[in-house]
């Protein structure tokens, strides 16, 4: 058991780099204190171990399942370091990017860990009140002033619908702790709003309109981290909490559909990945709406699969000089740089679901287990909607390979690959292996995630 030490320790470090981190130096020493929470964490002694659980008994917890996600995190938010760059932005600017960066990573520590609807929701406004920040940073940019007013306002209109949702259900049990709640048969209509809330979160169908705008109006980077680390601390509370599982099931099929269709006219790269991502959460809900032990295994695999494609995609994109952000900046990659290219199209086509690359594992798990719980009509549809959503990642690997120069001359975007640092040729080249090397052995992560799955019924 890894404990809630993580989280004291990562709250140690953040303070520490406000008084004396942004003298200087602030990346490298953020990812060596980094490194330093997951070995000091794993080597806990059990003494510790249980002072910290009782101090915090009733708000926090650990678990297979908590572990799990907070490994997970941990290795997003060193990905997203390694893949950060002073070049991009001053100084000053990229000091406060990496310092809220730790801040969002413990906010999602807490919340997997969090067994108690307040400190669910404290968790919860930790994090989210610094992606407000960090999608508004850029002050001199309409775009991202735009997306950071959508973002403020969506989200205070979620917070709201959390807190008026555990105000019924504290009505009508007298309880704030998960297994408490859950022990009551009435307040479904707090249970909606608690769920709608968390749905907002995850982006998706009805509850999607600020992601395509807010992945555009803000930089390639922070897109990134709105589309992994949010969404697996989130995904795995869904997972604890148990909450209504049809209205789950409901935005989670209409998720699928509407991000296969949503992002067929998409001409700009984050637009599509803001569609894309929308599409994968809704896989990811319909794992969590089945409820049995494949579907949430299923899931937890689809989700991992999730957290190394997109990092994989974003190292590609944060390595290209793309000036606009359109689809067809790739179009020159074959070209330029071969191994990129082919490492974005196997990506791509991996997102797809192609079998046997690693993606085709997480839906054909998905899939597997909604037909052997019943799903029969849902999963057809699923398959329809994939197989239209593979229609616009096609694409994308048709323009790496078989651009139209005509349309690159006219949107004067050609341009010239740039040089990859080190940094980035390590987390690229590892996130690579891994997705590729699941296409040939993927056991471990089967044996993994079975073992992590089992300790959510215990």
């Amino acid at each position: 058991m890894l404990g809630v030490f993580p989280e004291l320790l990562l709250s140690l470090v953040v303070l520490i780099l406000v008084v004396y981190g942004l003298r200087g130096g602030i990346l490298k020493v953020s990812i060596m204190l980094l490194i330093l929470v997951v070995l000091i964490s794993f080597w806990l002694r059990p003494e510790l171990t249980f002072i910290i659980n009782y101090v915090v008994n009733g708000l926090l917890l650990t678990s297979g399942w908590v572990d799990m996600s907070k490994g997970v995190l941990v290795i997003s938010c060193a990905a997203l370091l390694l893949l950060f760059s002073y070049k991009s932005q001053e100084k000053e600017s990229g000091d406060s990017w990496i310092m809220l960066v730790l801040i969002v990573l413990l906010g999602s520590l807490l919340l997997v860990s969090s067994v108690n609807w307040l400190s669910i929701y404290l968790a919860l406004e930790l994090q989210t009140l610094t992606l407000f920040i960090l999608v508004a940073k850029k002050k001199t940019s309409a775009y991202s002033t735009e997306a950071g007013l959508k973002y403020f306002v969506l989200g205070a209109i979620s917070s709201g619908l959390f807190l008026f949702g555990c105000t019924l259900l504290y009505g009508v049990s007298g309880e704030t702790s998960i297994q408490g709640i859950n022990s009551v048969l009435i307040g479904d209509v707090g249970k909606i709003c608690i769920t709608a809330s968390l749905l907002f979160k995850l982006s998706v169908v009805p509850f999607h309109m600020w992601a395509p705008d807010v992945y555009e109006g803000v930089p390639t980077l922070t897109t990134a981290l709105l589309a992994t680390m949010p969404k697996i601390g989130v995904f795995s509370v869904l997972v604890l909490v148990g909450l209504i599982s049809n209205v789950v099931l409901f935005c989670g099929v209409l998720s699928i559909i509407y991000g296969a269709i949503g992002a067929l006219n998409q001409t700009k790269i984050k637009r599509l990945l803001a569609y894309s991502g929308i599409g994968h959460m809704g896989f990811l809900l319909f794992g969590v709406a089945i409820g049995s032990f494949e579907s949430i295994q299923a899931s937890l695999v689809y989700m991992v699969l999730y957290v190394l494609m997109s990092i994989c995609v974003f190292s590609v994109f944060l390595s290209l000089k793309l000036t606009r952000a359109l689809i067809i900046e790739v179009g020159s990659l074959s070209r330029e740089n071969f191994v990129l290219a082919l490492t974005l199209a196997l990506t791509f086509l991996s997102i797809a679901g192609l079998p046997p690359l690693a993606g085709f594992l997480g839906k054909w798990l998905v899939l597997l287990s909604g037909v052997a719980s019943g799903y029969y009509l849902i999963c057809m549809a699923i398959v329809v909607a994939s197989v239209i959503a593979g229609v616009y990642y096609v694409r994308v690997v048709q323009i790496i390979y078989f651009p139209n120069y005509f349309l690159l001359i006219w949107h004067k975007v050609i341009n010239r690959v740039g040089i990859m640092n080190l940094r980035k040729s390590i987390i690229l080249g590892v996130v690579s292996f891994l997705i590729f090397f699941l296409m040939i052995s993927p056991n471990w992560v089967l044996q993994m995630t079975h073992d992590t799955t089992i300790s959510v019924y215990i």
